[in-house]
């Protein structure tokens, strides 16, 4: 088993832009939209870091993807081991590029991120299986099952927002193709957070929420990186570059 240092592999990620609240945060209670907006800003950005990390772990068995570049304002650990399997299944003693026909890795994510209004100390692991591999591919698809226990701090419209949320998290037929430099972002499949939160703000007033909510992420995004985010009944557009959540439609 190897331990990295969080490297992430695409321009998206070097952004870790600001918050963008879709609504005004001073009514008298903690409406349901805001709600969904916290939960959305938290959530995004974790989906943000699990599609820089399904081409980290390509890079890391060994096959081809796009360049790996450091972010800025994160310090997050990333342990991975791998296994490579051939076209029958059988185990192989080392990833090749032409016989490895799946990847599994396994991964955990501890440590800070921060931006700008914007703080995540997270927890997060992942058992990842890289198909589509064998011989001169020309797309790959990824499918994970993982946890989390984070706690996001957001400074928004005078009031600090503390998400404590742990999730259970699925990465369903994320498709990349193939090569990553013109293909940055995956063209099908979803990223799935089961969501339990506790949602406290404080500031001109402190109110404490505590909700359970399913929160997917629908691929492809646009040219600019903006994708579909869903919330429970509540729609918002999040963009994988500068990690915005804008637009929030529901209850």
């Amino acid at each position: 088993m190897k331990t990295w240092r969080a490297t992430y592999p695409m321009l998206a990620v070097l952004a870790l832009g600001g918050v963008a609240a879709c609504t005004d945060a001073v009514a008298p209670e903690l409406a349901d939209l805001q709600v969904a907006e916290d939960l959305a800003l938290s959530a995004g950005d974790a989906a943000a870091v699990d599609v820089a990390e399904l081409v980290a772990a390509e890079l890391f068995g060994g096959f081809a993807g796009a360049p790996a570049l450091d972010g800025p304002s994160h310090d997050l650990t990333v342990t991975r081991s791998r296994t490579c399997h051939d076209a029958q299944g059988n185990v192989q003693s080392q990833c090749d590029r032409l016989t490895t026909a799946s990847m599994r890795i396994q991964t955990t994510l501890d440590g800070t991120r921060q931006a700008e209004h914007f703080t995540a100390k997270v927890h997060r692991t992942r058992d990842l299986t890289i198909s589509g591999l064998l011989g001169e591919e020309t797309s790959r698809t990824h499918n994970a099952v993982g946890t989390a226990k984070d706690t996001i701090t957001m400074q928004r419209e005078g009031f600090t927002r503390t998400v404590r949320e742990s999730s259970v998290d699925s990465i369903v037929n994320v498709v990349f193709n193939l090569p990553h430099a013109t293909n940055p972002w995956p063209v099908s499949g979803q990223i799935i957070r089961n969501v339990n939160a506790v949602i406290t703000i404080t500031g001109p007033r402190e109110e404490t929420r505590t909700i359970t909510k399913r929160v997917v992420v629908t691929f492809p995004p646009d040219a600019q990186g903006n994708v579909s985010i869903q919330i429970g009944n509540t729609t918002c557009t999040l963009n994988l570059v500068t990690r915005r959540v804008v637009n929030c439609q529901g209850s």
